[in-house]
């Protein structure tokens, strides 16, 4: 029975992903000297992942990668906290744990910006995990919302909106809900064992209530 539903939240609870994205492939473009649609491409099919390792999964030990990385994170904590939730992501979030299910944020965005951005939306959430070197999302943070409320892997799903994410929900045997935006239906279905897509967070109610009417 589903007790966790967790949130990706760049692109999944909050609206930042085209500014991040430009901010990233504006920086590609400029420092590796890449066509912007190769920079695109190249930013989306790593996204999911710490920035600084997206940067050095796509340039190995290029010696532009500290400079980008900082100038990616100053201009994202100076844009951030101006960009939107998704506009059902509170009101989801709220009917879900008015329901008795816990609701946890897992991003690779540090939890201070996370916990600053959810206080100035007055999101409340009951538990935020965020990256930091050597506990990262995936098997991490999964490993540390099982402990904390004492669940196992599969009382828990995942909402996230890229591939990696849904990648890493999988290899820790936790279901996985493709959110579109970034990739399409047919994207995720190519690697998605649970073919579960939605194009907007109030769908998750219906899923969670048929996910566990059918493990009834």
């Amino acid at each position: 029975m589903i007790k966790l539903v967790t949130l990706d939240f760049d692109g999944t609870t909050a609206d930042t992903m085209p500014t991040l994205e430009n901010i990233a492939v504006k920086l590609m473009v400029k420092y590796y000297e890449l066509e912007t649609e190769d920079a695109r491409t190249k930013y989306q099919i790593t996204t999911g992942l710490p920035f600084e390792q997206q940067m050095e999964l796509i340039f190995p030990d290029d010696s532009n990668n500290e400079e980008v990385i900082s100038q990616f994170e100053k201009e994202k904590i100076e844009s951030i906290f101006d960009l939107p939730l998704f506009n059902d992501a509170k009101k989801t979030i709220d009917l879900l744990r008015e329901m008795d299910y816990l609701v946890a944020i897992s991003s690779s965005t540090t939890q201070p910006i996370i916990e600053k951005y959810c206080e100035k939306n007055e999101l409340i959430v009951d538990q935020i995990v965020g990256y930091r070197m050597g506990f990262e999302k995936g098997k991490d943070h999964f490993d540390f919302l099982k402990k904390e409320f004492n669940l196992n892997a599969e009382e828990l799903v995942y909402v996230g909106d890229s591939l990696k994410d849904c990648e890493r929900a999988q290899n820790n045997d936790i279901v996985f809900i493709g959110k579109m935006g970034m990739f399409s239906r047919e994207d995720f279905n190519k690697i998605s064992k649970s073919k579960i897509v939605i194009s907007d967070l109030e769908e998750l109610i219906k899923i969670i209530l048929d996910l566990n009417q059918e493990l009834d």
